[in-house]
């Protein structure tokens, strides 16, 4: 029903109502669906230029990477998914999942997506994103896609900082007294 969507989507903005995440994601998830993807990046790109209550947030662009990997246009889903960093969203399961299939199933011959995700925590890091480079190797290991041997060295860096370290036993004794 993209037709009576649009339809509905004109009158809305006609009327003066500014649409906010959620409107903006349903719409392009809608467009995605029929097949629409180019039409759903242009809203993608409306939506990066109205208030900060609609600006994309990880599912509106888990949908776009979705949609984007079924067509096999993986370089695109690449470049959204740098504009996704660089704009300070960070990557979850989905966003993780989303690549994964893409790779395993879509390339010839199949990755498993053990680099692409070591990378993406690594870029993660030098952004100062740690808690987000967390969650990207924790998925890695529950995967069984272990980060190489210097992103382990980069997490013992982080993890080893004399303030974490006395912010980790100061819980402990707060976890221990209490």
């Amino acid at each position: 029903m993209v037709t009576e969507a649009r339809t509905v989507w004109t009158r809305m903005l006609g009327a003066g109502c500014k649409p906010d995440v959620v409107a903006f994601s349903s719409m392009i998830n809608g467009l995605c669906n029929a097949g629409l993807v180019d039409e759903a990046l242009k809203l993608y790109n409306e939506m990066l230029f109205k208030e900060p209550y609609s600006q994309p947030d990880v599912v509106t662009y888990n949908i776009l990477f979705n949609a984007l990997c079924k067509q096999s246009s993986i370089s695109r889903a690449v470049d959204l998914l740098n504009n996704m960093l660089d704009r300070g969203c960070d990557p979850d399961l989905v966003t993780c999942n989303i690549f994964l299939k893409t790779l395993g199933e879509k390339l010839d011959p199949p990755q498993d997506g053990r680099e692409f995700l070591d990378e993406l925590v690594i870029r993660l890091f030098k952004q100062q994103r740690v808690s987000a480079a967390y969650k990207i190797a924790e998925i890695m290991m529950q995967k069984f896609l272990p980060p190489k041997p210097s992103t382990w060295e980069r997490f013992v860096q982080e993890l080893c900082q004399p303030k974490k370290i006395q912010e980790a036993i100061d819980r402990c004794w707060n976890n221990l007294c209490c």
